[in-house]
């Protein structure tokens, strides 16, 4: 599955200005100190570390610095909270100084559904662990909202990669395993992180879709629609196989996002406030914005949601064991399966 994720240009046209928004706020603060203008042709030193570029910076930068960051981690928390949406209208409410972020925030936190509350309880409870999120996932999955799964799916992911890592430490600092065991065994922990962080972008764009069927009505789906869904459904479906010598065709991917884009049913499309693209809530103006730039805005969405998991995919490698010594050589630490060290 070592899939192409280098960022392309989108298959877009006319793509929005805001699109273009930096994802990191504090780098963004960072290139703009850099970029003033030099009287005197002379080389500077540039920061070695963050702590020197934050060391350099004046109080009022600190302040735009500190409030890019707040205002960043604010709006991923709303949005985990309450979802696309909701979380879209508050975050407009915020920026238009209707209320604050935090007070955003403690709406969100209001607004949470009772099977988001007992996920972050079993979640956030002592001594929690992947195989303790699953009963929730049982009693929930047949009636669960897409932000719900969604906040599941995190949880168990987070839990899941925490036990995994501690595995991984034990593993490697364990002197009677093998070198080439040790670096199998990491590279399998490497490629399910990655796999998985994968598989949450993929299941938000498959959520969308599922949400997006429903607004034909009893009419039925576009054909061109259904194909283009079924056609994309293929492909990611190759990169979360476990062949990972088979991969998904990411030119495809973005060729059936834009088919959906352009078919699925602009009711649906004007339901949405705005999309998560990056890092950053990328706000629907409520006037002026044409049907056709609606379809691209909701297109570069799912395109950029396909490139996030092909790049996380490109991570995930086969592991591939260093050249044997001669029989007559000692290998290090002996020739253990590191299988059999493992924790139930």
């Amino acid at each position: 599955m070592a899939n192409g994720q280098q960022e392309q240009e989108s298959v877009v046209t006319g793509q929005d200005p805001a699109l273009n928004q930096p994802q990191n706020p504090e780098q963004g603060v960072l290139q703009g100190m850099q970029q003033q203008p030099q009287q005197q042709p002379q080389q500077i030193q540039q920061p070695a570390n963050l702590y020197q570029a934050l060391g350099s910076l004046n109080p009022q930068q600190l302040l735009q610095l500190k409030s890019n960051v707040q205002k960043r981690a604010g709006r991923r928390q709303i949005y985990r909270n309450v979802g696309g949406d909701r979380g879209a209208q508050l975050i407009s409410l915020a920026e238009k100084g209707e209320m604050t972020i935090a007070e955003a925030i403690n709406r969100s936190k209001q607004e949470l559904t009772p099977n988001m509350k007992a996920m972050d309880a079993a979640f956030f409870a002592q001594g929690a662990t992947a195989a303790s999120m699953l009963p929730l996932k049982e009693t929930m999955k047949n009636s669960w909202s897409k932000t719900e799964r969604n906040l599941w799916l995190s949880h168990y992911n987070s839990l899941d990669r925490q036990e995994t890592s501690a595995e991984n430490a034990r593993i490697q600092g364990n002197k009677n395993i093998t070198k080439d065991n040790k670096a199998r065994f990491k590279n399998s922990v490497d490629n399910r992180n990655f796999t998985q962080l994968a598989q949450v972008d993929f299941l938000d764009i498959e959520s969308t879709i599922e949400e997006g069927s429903k607004e034909f009505g009893k009419f039925g789906a576009d054909p061109a629609y259904i194909k283009a869904v079924e056609g994309l459904r293929s492909e990611y479906g190759k990169d979360l196989n476990a062949n990972i010598s088979e991969e998904g065709d990411q030119i495809a991917m973005q060729q059936y996002a834009v088919q959906i884009a352009k078919t699925i049913p602009i009711s649906f499309i004007n339901k949405e406030r705005g999309y998560m693209i990056g890092n950053e809530w990328i706000v629907i103006p409520e006037k002026g914005m044409d049907d056709n730039s609606k379809r691209k805005l909701f297109s570069e969405s799912i395109i950029r949601k396909i490139i996030s998991a092909k790049n996380h995919m490109a991570q995930v490698s086969e592991y591939f064991e260093t050249q044997q010594p001669p029989e007559d050589a000692p290998a290090e630490g002996g020739g253990d399966d590191w299988s059999q060290y493992m924790v139930e």
